[in-house]
């Protein structure tokens, strides 16, 4: 007996999916292209490891304590360096501040002197030590408490 369905010798339909494959490969292609390549690495500052060199290093200057007690006598960084108080000049201090500034524009740094005055101070001995301040051409000065 023969079967009345006409379709019964013929196979099941299929699918074929290699069209679909190039068409996936041809926008994925096609997007690479297009898109702008971002490099995430340029966004960080990092120094890769490698050989580097260096021209010269740069060179930090201790700022310097000034400090004018009671009695007039001028101490640098707890030395001290003038302790006549009639002198107004302040020879000793005048010399090392000079240095100190002559050494910091060597380094190329900024000078820092700070200045700690006593209460019970004269105040010409502190416009004294502002003096020789400008006259070393030091023009970062701060008061300590």
């Amino acid at each position: 007996m023969a079967s009345s369905d006409p379709f019964d010798d013929q196979q099941e339909p299929e699918l074929d999916i290699s069209p679909l494959i190039d068409v996936a490969f041809l926008l994925l292609i096609y997007f690479l292209v297009t898109t702008t390549l971002q490099k995430s690495e340029a966004d960080l500052s990092l120094t890769l490891p490698g050989i580097a060199q260096e021209d010269s290093r740069e060179v930090k200057i201790d700022q310097m304590l000034v400090e004018i007690n009671s009695d007039g006598v001028v101490l640098v960084n707890e030395e001290i360096t003038d302790s006549d108080p009639n002198d107004r000049d302040l020879p000793n201090l005048t010399e090392r501040l000079s240095r100190y500034s002559a050494s910091a524009q060597v380094a190329n740094t900024e000078t820092q002197v700070i200045i700690d005055c006593d209460e019970e101070a004269v105040g010409q001995r502190f416009v004294d030590v502002l003096n020789v301040c400008s006259k070393a051409d030091i023009k970062n000065v701060s008061l300590a408490q």
